[in-house]
């Protein structure tokens, strides 16, 4: 006798549903092949550091309330007693140890993050290079825009600082993502 569940109407459905399943397996196990054939980063190399730094970039995105506290005050993602309070931060920064390395590396990571949240156009670490040695010849203007990322948006601020204000002239880029209109004051 015939069984209707093997009928011309079910075979075909059901032989595409197992070919379209073998072909999503294979994808899988084609994708899981070639990152096996991508070597890991070296721990504590460069590159080690920098996708750490991703991982804690993603992390911090979640958890904004750490970002603010560790911007202004980096220590404490070594400070043991506030890890304890602290059990999320404390098994990601255990489980990543490559982020300690990256933020020695990059010790301007939390002040680099705020200020790319400052910009009003997408903006990468990279962009903010020509800043570098901005803060470095001046660590107090660092000091307050790590204390107020905004301030880098204030005319005035900019008015009083003008090492910034010439540094966003030379790179009108840059000065663009933070002040869209009306367009930067001219260096005096």
């Amino acid at each position: 006798m015939f069984d209707p569940f093997f009928s011309r109407r079910r075979i075909i459905p059901l032989t595409l549903t197992l070919l379209l399943l073998a072909q999503m397996l294979g994808g899988i196990t084609h994708v899981r092949a070639s990152e096996a054939d991508e070597p890991a980063p070296a721990p504590n190399s460069p590159s080690a550091a920098r996708a750490a730094l991703r991982e804690f970039d993603r992390f911090l995105d979640h958890h904004p309330m750490y970002e603010e506290l560790l911007r202004l005050d980096p220590r404490l993602a070594a400070n043991k007693t506030f890890l304890e309070k602290n059990t999320e931060l404390r098994d990601f920064l255990h489980s990543n140890p490559n982020v300690a390395e990256g933020l020695k590396k990059y010790p301007r990571y939390y002040l680099n993050r705020a200020l790319l949240r400052q910009a009003n156009a997408p903006l990468s670490f990279r962009d903010l290079a020509p800043l570098k040695d901005l803060f470095h010849e001046q660590p107090a203007l660092e000091q307050a825009l790590t204390q107020n990322p905004a301030l880098i948006r204030d005319r005035a601020f900019l008015e009083s600082h003008p090492a910034l204000r010439d540094c966003l002239v030379q790179h009108p880029p840059l000065a663009r993502v933070f002040f869209a209109s009306p367009p930067l004051p001219e260096s005096k």
